[in-house]
């Protein structure tokens, strides 16, 4: 099974997931974590260069395209293999991210849709939920901002795609501005019912 987590920056998604992992092994589960931008030399290129608020990268396509290549060589190269391991595989980012990013950017839903033709929809995709002055005050008190974190208005857009997607495709949204407890046992509990199903 293949697992999303989505949200803004600052939603909570890397403590969910290290929680959630612990709580999933400990229920006999082998689970494999992962993130994007991914290890591979796109996903560090991004990381390196165009993430970082003066990367002078001016066309919002330069990042669709380079976060979509690096998608397809994880899944391809990380993701697929420990999915016929049959381990669980929970991601931290995928397909959900650049189309509300870049689609907060201003690029057509529907071409960010068609870049992701060559990879698979994930079995279960859910959106972390807070809002962005809460996740601002968050991400300021851990680190450097990255160019995505900067902007206000700009996470607004991106949290508006992720809510309005989450309602057309019926992706499960979590209220993460709770105790990380309450949020992991929900994400927890989605997960075991779709897996009972």
């Amino acid at each position: 099974m293949f697992i999303a987590i989505e949200g803004i920056d600052g939603s909570g998604k890397s403590t969910v997931i290290t929680r959630l992992r612990d709580r999933l092994v400990s229920r006999g589960f082998a689970v494999h974590v992962t993130s994007e931008p991914s290890q591979s030399p796109i996903g560090r290129l991004i990381r390196d260069w165009l993430l970082k608020p003066n990367s002078g990268v001016a066309h919002p396509s330069v990042f669709a395209l380079l976060f979509v290549a690096d998608r397809v060589q994880h899944y391809y190269g990380e993701v697929k293999p420990m999915l016929d391991k049959d381990y669980l595989v929970i991601s931290e980012r995928y397909m959900e991210s650049t189309l509300a990013y870049q689609g907060a950017m201003g690029l057509p839903m529907s071409w960010l849709i068609e870049l992701h033709r060559p990879v698979p929809r994930p079995d279960l995709t859910i959106i972390l939920d807070v809002p962005v002055d809460v996740a601002v005050n968050r991400l300021r008190s851990r680190r450097e901002l990255e160019v995505f974190e900067i902007n206000k208005d700009f996470l607004e857009k991106v949290r508006e795609i992720l809510l309005s997607r989450a309602r057309e495709v019926d992706y499960p949204v979590i209220n993460a501005d709770r105790s990380i407890g309450e949020v992991v046992d929900d994400v927890f509990d989605i997960i075991t019912r779709y897996l009972r199903r």
